[in-house]
């Protein structure tokens, strides 16, 4: 019987470790694949929510760790412009992040304002239509009420009632869809008008 031999995934250096390997190589050498390497520390960095702050401190650690090794040789104004760059291709996934969560909130935005229109012409029907029928079926019972025995306006009264409870049901929704336009549009004093 075999037994598989697993391979152990050599797990990622911990950021700081990799970012000052990666920061030394593009000191020392520059090139586009050690940038290619701050892109992707700074991609690492989102998905490890590491905060711009935590970034900004390990660069500066870092800078100063290698400004400090090379003092007296003239490059420190070579090795400010390589951490500038280097900080620079390193946050550009942050930059990408930033304008990816700027363009949703703008469109939630118009994505609210369409809800927001959309409950307003709801609201609107309901004050215009549901509203004057219900005024127009109360005045119409007042009428034939009037005009009925004694026994038959009994019923009329139930009737009444369910339109009392409709009503009641429609002030409820309409609590719900948008009480504030519902107020301006007048809804509330005229159920109380009847």
């Amino acid at each position: 019987m075999k037994m598989a031999t697993k391979r152990k995934r050599k797990s990622p250096a911990p950021f700081e470790e990799e970012y000052r390997s990666a920061f030394g190589e593009y000191a020392g050498n520059g090139g586009e694949a050690a940038l290619g390497r701050a892109y992707e520390l700074g991609r690492r960095a989102i998905t490890e929510k590491k905060s711009l702050m935590e970034i900004a401190s390990l660069h500066h650690r870092a800078l100063h760790e290698m400004l400090a090794e090379a003092p007296g040789t003239g490059r420190e104004q070579e090795l400010l412009a390589a951490a500038g760059a280097f900080l620079g291709e390193l946050l550009s996934p942050f930059e990408m992040a930033h304008r990816g969560v700027q363009d949703a909130i703008v469109a939630l935005r118009q994505l609210n304002e369409t809800l927001e229109e959309e409950i307003k012409r709801i609201a609107y029907a309901v004050h215009d239509e549901a509203g004057q029928l219900l005024v127009a079926v109360h005045l119409a019972l007042a009428d034939v009420a009037r005009e009925l025995p004694e026994r038959q306006k009994e019923q009329m009264g139930r009737i009444e009632e369910l339109l009392n409870q409709v009503e009641k049901q429609l002030r409820r929704y309409s609590h719900e869809l948008r009480p504030t336009v519902l107020d301006d549009l007048g809804w509330i004093p005229a159920i109380r008008f009847l």
